[in-house]
């Protein structure tokens, strides 16, 4: 479902398959419908419109694609983000064991912000929930040695939430208010 894409390069749009799927999930208020839309666009350039093919065609143009490039660029951070190296400070451990003793945490930058990653472009509406989940386990984690990584994790998680917050308030922007659709 939704795996099948023509990427219409003269006309700038992605066109996806959506007739394996019920009409209703034809729509990027869908889920899966919305996860596969930027999984596509994640490997596309100049996409100026994205095109959800069932029996009947829905279009979504300059707005739609304002806030699907935002929830990439999100993404983009989160990849950059999960890139910095855990700083722990263990007495009395080698590199080697301090290695050891990081790679399999889940609160490890890389795992932690790949998770993330994973969960906003899988499962959008889930991802606030999955966000403050991982603050809370940053927030509680208390093993010594891990003291200056956490805060790390915990400043890059308020910058994350920060750049958030600005990306909804922006999307918020371009939808004119419930009085005005009328």
């Amino acid at each position: 479902m939704f795996s099948q894409v023509e990427l219409q390069p003269s006309r700038a749009r992605l066109v996806v398959d959506c007739k394996d799927a019920p009409e209703d999930a034809a729509d990027l208020r869908d889920p899966a419908c919305l996860a596969a839309v930027l999984r596509h666009l994640e490997r596309e350039f100049g996409v100026e419109s994205v095109v959800l093919s069932h029996y009947v065609e829905k279009q979504y143009g300059p707005k739609a694609m304002k806030i699907l490039r935002g929830i990439l660029g999100y993404a983009r951070l989160l990849n950059q983000v999960g890139t910095r190296r855990p700083t722990p400070a263990f007495s009395g451990l080698s590199k080697k064991q301090t290695a050891a003793k990081c790679a399999p945490c889940p609160l490890r930058p890389r795992t932690l912000f790949a998770g993330l990653r994973e969960r906003l472009l899988g499962h959008f509406a889930t991802f606030h929930a999955a966000f403050t989940e991982a603050a809370d386990r940053v927030d509680r984690h208390r093993e010594p040695g891990c003291e200056a990584c956490t805060a790390t994790t915990e400043n890059d998680l308020v910058y994350l939430f920060r750049e958030f917050v600005a990306f909804g308030e922006a999307t918020v922007a371009l939808s004119p208010p419930e009085e005005a659709r009328e």
